[in-house]
């Protein structure tokens, strides 16, 4: 309970004591949703939001502001970390036109299992959502090269991307939460390419996993919602020519990476890796780039 070390703000004593109950309860939430970065989540928990809000009676809307997409009461997940019981979780969503918060349904992680503090995680139910190492890598490359804040990044120069660093956190991730599949009584682990081959039954599974009776049609009306081009549809041209969340890929279908570089991503996997969550990881591995 050292505070916020960032902004040098020292915790007062109803602070230590919210985030010692938080430790101890997690505001009475025991879902969570545990996935690296570029594996689907923003598409699978804005899919699944809008599906509840169907379910509850909801028009099933949602609105682009700020680079993100948002359910139309906010969202419904939150990170699972320290600025909840610091009230400072708020402070991480900007949104213009409406609530950034909205009921809260499930927790968000893309941190190793050992890393996070919390209580409750033997006892929480876990959705764990994969995605093949190296594609996730190499999309979150394009996503950065595409991003006008990162205007270091550049397809033309892939050592301007910290492949090695992601790669390390990628295989902590993943040895971590193996570890976890073999003992946790609550864990459903879901791969993202199941996901987009048939995204109604998949999520109906996680929905249900978690305890939510949601009617198959608001399943697949929330996800018909939650495709690309209906995405699309919510981006006016001035935001699309700055957001990254709808890339462009039909000129670059292969991965936009070296062979070589991509060799070495694979050696380092095949000598780090103890968990490979049913992905093999050779050169002559058929890896799909497509898509995000």
């Amino acid at each position: 309970m050292q505070g916020d070390r960032i902004n040098h703000e020292p915790l007062g004593l109803k602070e230590k004591i919210n985030c010692f109950n938080f430790y101890l309860k997690s505001n009475g939430i025991n879902r969570l949703h545990a996935l690296m970065p570029r594996s689907g989540s923003h598409w699978s928990e804005l899919g699944m939001s809008l599906a509840i809000d169907l379910a509850n009676g909801g028009d099933g809307e949602y609105t682009f502001e700020k680079d993100m997409f948002w359910p139309r009461d906010g969202l419904n997940s939150r990170r699972l970390d320290w600025r909840l019981p610091m009230g400072k979780c708020e402070d991480m969503y900007d949104r213009p036109s409406g609530p950034s918060l909205g009921q809260h349904l499930f927790y968000h992680t893309r941190n190793p299992y050992f890393r996070i503090r919390s209580a409750q995680l033997p006892n929480m139910k876990i959705v764990l959502q994969t995605r093949p190492i190296i594609v996730s890598l190499e999309s979150r490359f394009f996503k950065f090269c595409q991003a006008k804040n990162i205007p270091s990044v550049t397809l033309q120069n892939e050592e301007s991307f910290e492949w090695q660093r992601f790669l390390t956190d990628a295989i902590e991730f993943n040895n971590s939460w193996g570890n976890v599949l073999n003992w946790h009584p609550n864990i459903l682990h879901v791969r993202y390419d199941d996901l987009k081959k048939d995204p109604v039954a998949g999520h109906k599974e996680i929905l249900s996993f978690w305890g939510f009776d949601i009617p198959e049609e608001c399943v697949a009306e929330g996800f018909r919602r939650a495709r690309p081009d209906e995405m699309s549809k919510r981006v006016n041209s001035g935001q699309r020519q700055e957001t990254y969340r709808l890339p462009d890929r039909t000129s670059y279908p292969a991965p936009v990476m070296s062979k070589d570089l991509m060799q070495s991503i694979i050696d380092r996997l095949n000598k780090e890796l103890t968990h490979t969550l049913g992905y093999e990881y050779s050169m002559n591995t058929t890896y799909a780039f497509e898509g995000t």
